[in-house]
């Protein structure tokens, strides 16, 4: 840490005496709000964009330095990297941008690292931190003094790389400035995200997206995707490489999958597998679906960015397993049970499409819509079930402030109209066994919607609830059955 920065802070709970405090405007605060509390507990500079006469007239008051800066993000973003003494020169930086795939893209890319025995940090939406310092995930990308602060410590603690989740609200309030990545991947794009506190519109979106290939040294990018020469026009890396099947027709592709195989094997949890040939090199891995096969692609080319061998890549991604991405949960039973994070339209189609390829006897889904999001969700993972599983369990998700029966109400009208078949259960544990239940040999059951998550908030209460611990409880209580 540079001792001649002050410490930066955001948040009026952590002002402490001699600090630096950052008035940023959140979705909910303005931290404009709080300049007076902060001066009190002993803040001796305050970092603002537009303080008024009373807080200006405080903070002379308190004998306080006040900087009025354009962007206190952007400023608190800054300071913190100089505070750390610039972390991320120390390693080599991997970021990770798109609507799907970024945190199996970045379990990917780590596993490869530490195969080839770079030790990895990872920043992203199930964990963050380092080995021995694990962390739950709190957000996909966190605040900039907490990316900072992270980098700093696994670059003390011997790491020399860091692969991040970047999303597009942490591009949007400059959770990553002064980041240089020495390599960015872009894995795909579709409306999300989009609503209120979030973004206006898909174009804002995907303008924030691209922001991320403005600040890296190679761009990875996925030419399956329609919007990949976007980002590639939008990227100022001094190399772009790109990756997609062999399907692709827009020119030449840096890395290609070709002879494409749904497969099955004892090596892999579920059951399920996928392999490939990138140039002489077969892939295989143990999780199934084209999608992850399109995420390792993107994986192996930012490993190569740092010299790893495709040898090595290979025996990595054999291994690679993502907590509630298509994350198989055993049950001792004939049929394949997975807990997967798809909470949108396009995310469980493309997964309940790619299970399809499968051949399963019957996709039974299970899942709900979180409240406070986007309402058009609710409407396209009705359709979406109805199309493409065989019967669908409504139950709740995270309803947070919204009355569950009405956001069931919202999805279930649209799937009567798409024609589905359903059932409603608002108790998701009791929905979870029913669904398992009425499975049978060949069957696929997937939960879908809160994935990696341990918890479900109803109203202001944030209670633990793990969808894996539920499928897990089931599965003992029918042994039980069975010995007796």
């Amino acid at each position: 840490m540079n001792k001649d920065i002050l410490l930066p802070v955001y948040h009026s709970d952590k002002v402490r005496p001699g600090c630096a405090f950052f008035a940023v405007r959140g979705t909910q605060q303005d931290g404009n709000k709080f300049i007076e509390e902060a001066l009190e507990k002993g803040a001796v500079m305050i970092v603002a964009e537009n303080p008024d006469e009373k807080t200006a007239g405080a903070a002379e008051k308190a004998g306080a330095r006040l900087v009025i800066v354009p962007d206190a993000r952007k400023a608190l973003a800054e300071a913190s990297c100089e505070f750390f003494g610039r972390p991320s020169e120390k390693l080599f930086t991997v970021g990770i941008t798109g609507t799907k795939g970024k945190t199996t893209t970045a379990f990917m890319v780590r596993e490869i690292l530490e195969e080839a025995g770079i030790r990895t940090g990872l920043i992203g939406t199930v964990i963050s931190g380092h080995e021995g310092a694990w962390t739950e995930s709190i957000s996909t990308t966190p605040q900039s003094f907490e990316i900072q602060k992270m980098m700093r410590e696994m670059a003390d603690d011997g790491c020399r790389a860091c692969v991040m989740e970047v999303s597009s609200q942490g591009l949007m309030q400059r959770r990553v400035h002064g980041i240089l990545f020495d390599a960015a991947v872009f894995t795909n794009i579709s409306p999300d995200h989009i609503g209120k506190n979030e973004h206006k519109n898909f174009q804002e979106y995907l303008y924030w997206k691209s922001q991320l290939f403005k600040q890296a040294k190679v761009a990875i990018i996925n030419k399956d995707d329609s919007f990949w020469k976007y980002i590639a026009d939008e990227s100022t890396a001094r190399e772009i490489r790109t990756f997609g099947t062999e399907k692709v027709c827009c020119g030449p592709v840096t890395y290609v999958a070709r002879d494409i195989q749904l497969c099955s094997g004892p090596e892999s949890t579920s059951g399920l597998a996928a392999e490939y040939i990138l140039d002489n090199r077969k892939i295989r891995l143990n999780m199934p679906g084209k999608f992850n096969i399109s995420n390792s692609l993107g994986a192996v080319a930012a490993a190569e960015c740092i010299g790893i061998s495709r040898k090595t890549a290979a025996d990595a991604l054999a291994k690679v397993k993502v907590r509630g991405r298509t994350e198989p949960v055993d049950v001792g039973r004939d049929f394949t049970v997975f807990v997967d994070y798809a909470h949108n339209g396009t995310a469980l189609e493309n997964l309940l499409k790619e299970l399809r390829e499968y051949r399963p006897q019957r996709i039974i889904t299970v899942f709900g819509c979180g409240g406070g999001r986007d309402r058009n969700r609710r409407a396209e993972m009705g359709r979406t079930a109805a199309v493409f599983a065989d019967f669908s369990i409504i139950t709740s998700d995270n309803p947070r402030d919204e009355d569950p029966m009405e956001i069931i109400e919202d999805i279930t009208n649209d799937m009567t109209l798409a024609g589905g078949l359903f059932r409603v259960i608002p108790d998701r544990q009791q929905a979870i066994w029913a669904a398992l239940e009425m499975a049978s040999e060949g069957d696929i059951v997937v939960i879908a919607g809160k994935g990696h998550e341990t918890y479900q908030i109803t109203g202001k209460e944030k209670r633990h609830f793990d969808d894996r611990e539920v499928i897990l409880r089931w599965a003992a209580s029918c042994r039980g059955q069975d010995n007796a």
